[in-house]
């Protein structure tokens, strides 16, 4: 696992999403904005039609097949080009991690074009058709649609566009997940990290929670859990040895950590998951 999807990871497991609008939209020549900034993140779909968007002094001309995306409190201007107005799937939205807004913690192509426009059209429509209803479910069946929809736009980014917001604390974070990874199966302190990341102990904690979600402790548990399980699961490896390379005083420590973090005991868990070609 790359340290760019560690964090990228990390910054998806604790979303939020509402719906503030969806809609089948035909632009007329009052389709247009000033450097307006909206609260909230818009994603669309283009039918068919010509226009422009500027997000951030960013240019962008989305044609027909390509979905867009406008994070919120970005600067945009926005207007029809010409007579060929834009026809076009269109919600606003919010997305959060842990209170901060998603698209200031990860950056990602702004226009892409759609694997299938078709099947593109299909979650749009399907979201439109949810949030119209009035039963019971169809408040959490909107949600799923505009989680439907989210993820087949990250589908749709090249492969490597979708990254981490560039900042120096995500770079120093990277730096102590390298150290981490490369001192495994060895023990690895927090203080360890925040040195080789360049903070104070205490910083780095406040840093590493907000990119990844999880204090730099529960990573290493994580961390070491993890490197427990592939050993298990690709080598014969005594689970006596296993323990001690992870620097656990006894086996019987090593059991008690590892059927805490996966519910089985480490015969238990190579016996379920052993791969058999080993």
């Amino acid at each position: 696992m790359s340290n760019t999807f560690d964090i990228l990871q990390n910054r998806f497991r604790e979303i939020t999403v509402n719906l503030e609008r969806v809609d089948l939209l035909t632009c007329d020549e009052n389709w247009r904005g000033d450097h307006t900034v909206p609260p909230f993140s818009s994603i669309g779909l283009i039918l068919k039609g010509t226009g422009t968007i500027f997000v951030d002094q960013q240019k962008l001309q989305p044609a027909k097949g390509q979905l867009y995306l406008l994070p919120a409190r970005t600067t945009q201007t926005f207007f029809n080009d010409g007579r060929d107005p834009y026809v076009k799937y269109y919600c606003h939205f919010h997305i959060a991690s842990q209170g901060t807004q998603l698209f200031d913690l990860i950056r990602l192509p702004l226009c892409i074009n759609a694997k299938n426009p078709k099947t593109a059209a299909t979650l749009f429509a399907d979201m439109l058709k949810e949030s119209q209803n009035q039963d019971l479910t169809s408040f959490i069946k909107t949600k799923q649609r505009l989680l439907d929809v989210l993820s087949y736009y990250l589908e749709c980014c090249p492969e490597g566009s979708v990254l981490p917001a560039d900042n120096d604390s995500d770079s120093s974070i990277q730096k102590a997940i390298t150290y981490v990874q490369t001192c495994l199966p060895r023990s690895v302190s927090v203080r360890q990290m925040a040195e080789i990341a360049g903070y104070h102990p205490s910083h780095f904690a406040k840093l590493f929670q907000k990119s990844l979600g999880m204090s730099p402790t529960q990573f290493l548990i994580r961390r070491k859990a993890q490197y427990a399980m592939d050993q298990l699961v690709s080598t014969s490896r005594p689970i006596a040895d296993i323990a001690e390379s992870l620097e656990f005083s006894s086996q019987f420590y090593f059991c008690n950590f590892f059927k805490k973090q996966t519910g089985m005991t480490p015969s238990e868990y190579r016996h379920v998951y052993f791969r058999k070609e080993n």
